[in-house]
């Protein structure tokens, strides 16, 4: 089991003791927000296996939880600006990298679903985004490297159809095997199988991993693949080569 949470590993020791007690193999995880200059669009690297007291990777995170609470107060002093009521002590109670959807949630006057608040406000088409820093997509893959980890990027097709960028595909794909990126998200919670096969044929013929998650952000979650509900599938994938892959490169004993 692996945990990738935005910007933190927070959560990891806890569910390493719960993975202790099932007998799991427990793999440290994380999923650093990232961007390539060109084309402008947000990429989310994932980290894998990489080692958690690394001074480099925690500077890093310290500076994400910072551009975080930066674009948290700027995103709501816009919100409060257009006659939205936020309730501020819920966000100062939130644990960990305070979200989009941590925001949506705090408002108290919407009289809509946080899905569509989300993307009606907050989202990176929404003509009211707000820029929140990011580290250059190249950045996080060495830094991943560097702290003993692979660097997988996820759901690469959803990034580009967010930013209307499907054309750009091979030139994204290109960039990053370029700065070192390990593999790509392949079997993602809610894709296509078109969509598993684009990116499963770029990864094969690239020789590079292929990994599966559910992008589970919580309960309750509109648009998101449920906890449990999700599993790796696709064409000729072999999870098991995988894991030993995982065991003998990042997991020594």
């Amino acid at each position: 089991m692996s945990i990738t949470d935005h910007d933190t590993i927070g959560g990891l020791d806890i569910v390493e003791r719960e993975c202790a007690k099932r007998a799991l193999t427990f793999i440290p995880g994380i999923e650093l927000t990232s961007e390539l200059e060109f084309p402008d669009i947000e990429l989310h690297i994932l980290g894998y296996g990489f080692d958690r007291e690394e001074e480099a990777l925690l500077r890093m995170m310290d500076e994400a939880k910072s551009n975080a609470d930066e674009y948290c107060e700027n995103v709501c002093s816009m919100l409060e600006s257009h006659g939205w009521i936020i309730d501020r002590e819920a966000l100062e109670q939130i644990s960990g990298i305070p979200t989009r959807h941590d925001i949506a949630q705090s408002v108290v006057n919407k009289g809509m679903s946080n899905y569509d608040f989300h993307y009606e406000w907050l989202a990176e088409t929404s003509p009211y985004a707000i820029e929140m820093k990011k580290f250059p997509a190249a950045q996080t893959i060495k830094a991943i490297h560097q702290a003993g980890g692979i660097a997988i990027c996820a759901h690469l097709l959803r990034t580009l159809e967010m930013y209307e960028r499907m054309d750009m595909l091979s030139f994204v794909a290109g960039t990053l095997i370029n700065c070192g990126v390990d593999g790509f998200e392949v079997f993602y919670g809610k894709s296509s199988i078109e969509h598993i096969e684009t990116m499963f044929n770029i990864s094969e013929a690239n020789g590079l991993l292929m990994t599966g998650g559910s992008d589970y952000h919580g309960p309750e979650r509109t648009g998101r693949c449920p906890l449990g509900k999700y599993n790796v599938h696709g064409p000729g994938f072999d999870q098991k080569e995988l894991i030993r892959f995982l065991e003998k490169e990042i997991m020594p004993l």
